[in-house]
C-alpha cells in the first residue's frame, strides 16, 4: 500500500488462529509504552486506538513523507519480541501483516472511530482504548476532534447517538472492514 501525507488509515490485525495478543495489562501497557516511546510522530498522528484480547484497531493519519508501515513494522514487531519472550514462546504472534484500509470519505471518520471505540465491552478493554482518555492522552492528536466534531463533548455526543443505531455497526463493518 502506498502511504500518502494528509490520508487516513485504518490499521487492524488479529492473532493467528484468532489467539489472543494480550494476555493482561502488562501486554496492553506494553504495546502503549512501545508506541508512546516510538518516533510515531515522524510518521503519523494517532487518532484513534481499540486493543481487544485477540486483535486490535488504530485509526492514523499520515503527516510525513515517511510511509508509515516502517512505524507499524517496529512497534509490531518489537512487541511481538516482548510478548514471546515473556510468554516463553516463539514463532508468529499474528495472522499475517497488519491490514490497513485508507478512509477514502470524511464522512466515514465519525463512522471509524466510532467502530474502534466501541469495540471494548469490558472495563479492562475499555481502559485500553482511546474512549478511555481522549481529553488526557498523550498519544491522541485531539486536534482531530476539535476539526471534525467541534471538540470532544461534540464527539461523545455523536458516539451516544451511535451507540442506541442498532444499523451503525453493521454500516461500519461494510464500509471499513
Amino acid at each position: 500500500m502506498l502511504y500518502e501525507e494528509g490520508k487516513l488509515y485504518h490499521i487492524y490485525n488479529r492473532g493467528c488462529d484468532k489467539n489472543k495478543i494480550f494476555q493482561d495489562s502488562n501486554d496492553y501497557g506494553r504495546l502503549l509504552k512501545i508506541i508512546a516511546n516510538s518516533d510515531y510522530k515522524k510518521y503519523v498522528d494517532i487518532i484513534a486506538y481499540a486493543l481487544m484480547p485477540n486483535h486490535y484497531h488504530i485509526l492514523v493519519k499520515q503527516t510525513s513523507n515517511q510511509p508509515a508501515y516502517k512505524w507499524i513494522k517496529y512497534i509490531f514487531n518489537t512487541y511481538v519480541q516482548y510478548y514471546n519472550h515473556r510468554h516463553n514462546r516463539s514463532g508468529t504472534l499474528f495472522e499475517g501483516r497488519a491490514k490497513v484500509k485508507e478512509i477514502y470519505k470524511s464522512d466515514y471518520l465519525g463512522l471509524i472511530t466510532h467502530y474502534i471505540h466501541t469495540n471494548p465491552k469490558t472495563e479492562l478493554q475499555k481502559k485500553y482504548s482511546s474512549i478511555s482518555s481522549l481529553s488526557c492522552n498523550p498519544i491522541i492528536n485531539k486536534e482531530f476532534y476539535l476539526e471534525i466534531f467541534d471538540g470532544l463533548e461534540d464527539y461523545y455526543a455523536s458516539f451516544e447517538r451511535y451507540q442506541l443505531d442498532k444499523h451503525a455497526k453493521e454500516e461500519a463493518e461494510r464500509v471499513l472492514l
